[in-house]
């Protein structure tokens, strides 16, 4: 793509705080998520809390999620190394394209699961739009576990998706030579080697 400017050497400021926020998030729903399925015991008062709390930060994970991407589509972001394989940039292309993807229909599962179980999601306790009446889906018997296999399944896939992204860093920078952390670190900006 051919700019006026080059390419800067960190994504935009507002993008970093988002990664880093998203990734606490993620971190603190697949905990919580573990611990409402099989540590607490069931229609207990710990997880109707948990409950509570995982739905809560999945709004505001959503939120941060289109907040990113309006931001990503609007701002310059840093070219990959120079060196960089043609199928490694192809791979590299569809992994960022994914990480935006899968926790959006992480969420959107989430959502389905909370909407066709009757509970209806809120926002600490502020009530949220029904997005998916049952009524969308009347000829499916039990909707809500089909939801919320989805949503299990999906958040084991972005699981698996995040640990990948962890790995290509490490790749990158133990075996390529390559320092991405800096460009999307919160310090003060060192050499991308």
């Amino acid at each position: 793509m051919s700019t006026s400017h080059a390419a800067p050497q960190r994504y935009a400021f507002p993008l970093r705080i988002l990664h880093w926020l998203m990734a606490l998030g993620f971190l603190f729903m697949w905990g919580c998520g573990f611990a409402m399925t099989n540590l607490v015991p069931e229609d207990s008062a710990w997880e109707e809390t948990l409950f509570g709390l995982h739905i809560s930060v999945g709004v505001t994970l959503i939120a941060f999620l289109a907040t990113r991407l309006l931001i990503r589509m609007r701002t310059q972001h840093p070219d990959l190394p120079a060196d960089m394989a043609p199928p490694e940039r192809k791979l590299a292309h569809v992994a960022h394209i994914a990480l935006y993807l899968v926790p959006a229909l992480v969420m959107a599962a989430g959502w389905a699961e909370v909407d066709l179980g009757g509970h209806g999601v809120t926002w600490f306790g502020i009530p949220m739009p029904q997005i998916f009446p049952a009524s969308l889906v009347p000829n499916i018997a039990e909707p809500e576990e089909i939801a919320e296999l989805l949503h299990l399944w999906l958040a084991y896939g972005m699981l698996a998706l995040v640990l990948g992204h962890i790995l290509a860093v490490v790749k990158h920078k133990l075996i390529d030579g390559h320092n991405l952390l800096p460009r999307i670190s919160l310090g003060k900006n060192q050499d991308n080697g």
